[in-house]
């Protein structure tokens, strides 16, 4: 399966975007960011690019990139 990071910019005021959050986390994917998500998928980058952008409200943004082999993420503890 191909490694993908999901990364967003919610523009619209109020709103809580569960149902993107929910359509992530249904997926499989795991939160790293705050707005930034790594999905294990054998779709490609438009498929999901269409699957969770049309889940976003008006002017908000949304990038689907392929990571490479070895991938980190962390926090300081």
């Amino acid at each position: 399966m191909r490694k993908w990071l999901i990364s967003y910019v919610l523009y619209a005021p109020g709103l809580e975007h569960l149902d993107l959050v929910n359509a992530l986390t249904s997926a499989g994917a795991t939160r790293i960011m705050a707005s930034h998500w790594v999905l294990q998928s054998e779709k490609n980058a438009v498929e999901l690019r269409d699957q969770f952008a049309a889940l976003l409200a008006s002017n908000d943004q949304l990038i689907v990139a392929e990571l490479g082999q070895e991938v980190v993420w962390g926090t300081r503890h």
